[in-house]
């Protein structure tokens, strides 16, 4: 069972500076560290405003929190990997492995927010109806694959071609020629980065989607999915394509659920009405918000129709309990509800949003101590053996 923490550097009152965000942030990844989480995930998102998540390079963030910790591995959810350059992303990522002693993760994204993909590469629109982003997405993730793992590197594609035709390659006297780099006109033919990743061949790679295609994709890719929203009959339906689709490129068949993240928001405390006074506020705002981006249907099952105004009349709360979107409550009723959809889903990896913004940093605190003393030791004895046969 792994146990992860997703982050996020919320100010939603706006009345801190950006510079005590990032303390508050450093004080809780220690936390966390101590108390024995597995990962703290950290996403990418520019021009925030709304203090939701003020991180705009998790890669650099991330190098400083690994200095500051001993054993928690980072986990970037995600690198919206069609708003970098690949070979810049490639190069950052490497270095963040060695900095952190091998103990990245790399997740993958196109961006979700319009203010984001438009204002920094408006050729990866995913809203125009054409498979633009797509392309990019998989033209940028096979160049850092191949440049981590090729002595002689070389791309040619509908973006990007490596080396640049023409370039001429000038070597320092003091050093050894390398080989197979120089055709006989004296261009590059071929190069390689400096360092590679720690972690050999690559740090482990993840993507993060919520659709069907980009759960088979990440089957193909050999990438481990992580989703938030899919619930119920969704979840399940996502979790078997995947395994199928697993089974049929590698000739191995998974578990239901198996390499398969799930995201939760969580909050813990001494009880469900304390967490729920806690936690509702911020949950009702977020859940409003998730519905002008994504339309309420993201937080629905398979056989319900967003259009029913009957969800919209719900009361947010109960709305998203009902469906097991919130790992909220007192310890003992967050156990029950992970424990069931673990024998349920096949789920053996959590990533936890314990800091929804409006949620005070002193909650925060308590529930990640509430979590990791009376909730962990529960769920670390659940195995393979309560995956459902699917």
């Amino acid at each position: 069972m792994e146990l992860d923490l997703l982050y996020a550097l919320t100010n939603r009152s706006g009345e801190q500076s950006w510079h005590d965000v990032m303390l508050e942030t450093r004080r809780h990844t220690q936390l966390a560290d101590r108390l024995g989480f597995d990962r703290i995930w950290l996403g990418e998102h520019h021009f925030d405003v709304d203090g939701t998540d003020a991180s705009p390079n998790p890669i650099m963030l991330a190098t400083d929190l690994a200095a500051r910790t001993e054993r928690l591995r980072f986990g970037m959810a995600a690198v919206s990997l069609t708003l970098w350059h690949p070979l810049r992303v490639a190069e950052d990522l490497a270095l963040l492995d060695h900095f952190s002693g091998g103990r990245l993760d790399v997740a993958f994204g196109r961006g979700i927010l319009p203010i984001e993909v438009m204002n920094l590469n408006p050729a990866a629109n995913r809203w125009n109806g054409s498979d633009t982003s797509r392309e990019i997405f998989d033209e940028n993730l096979a160049i850092v694959r191949k440049i981590w793992t090729e002595d002689l590197f070389s791309w040619k594609g509908k973006r990007y071609t490596f080396p640049e035709p023409g370039t001429k390659f000038i070597h320092s006297p003091g050093a050894p020629m390398p080989e197979g780099w120089v055709g006989e006109d004296g261009n590059l033919v071929a190069f390689g980065m400096t360092p590679r990743p720690l972690q050999q061949p690559t740090p482990p790679l993840f993507a993060v989607t919520e659709s069907m295609e980009g759960f088979l994709g990440a089957a193909r890719k050999n990438l481990r999915p992580i989703t938030w929203y899919p619930t119920g009959k969704v979840l399940t339906k996502l979790f078997e394509n995947y395994r199928d689709e697993v089974a049929a490129t590698t000739g191995t068949m998974p578990a239901l659920g198996e390499g398969c993240g799930v995201l939760r928001l969580c909050c813990i405390a001494e009880t469900d009405a304390e967490a729920r006074r806690v936690a509702e506020p911020a949950i009702v705002e977020f859940f409003e918000f998730l519905c002008r981006v994504r339309g309420i249907g993201v937080w629905l099952d398979a056989d319900e129709d967003p259009a029913d105004p009957r969800y919209r009349e719900m009361d947010p709360w109960d709305l998203l309990m009902e469906r097991d979107h919130l790992m909220i409550g007192s310890p003992e009723s967050v156990t029950e509800r992970m424990t069931r959809l673990t024998e349920t889903h096949g789920i053996q990896h959590w990533l936890l949003q314990m800091g929804a913004p409006g949620i005070a940093a002193a909650d925060v605190d308590r529930s990640l101590e509430l979590f990791a003393a009376e909730v962990m030791p529960h769920l670390r004895k659940l195995d393979a053996s309560l995956r459902v046969a699917g």
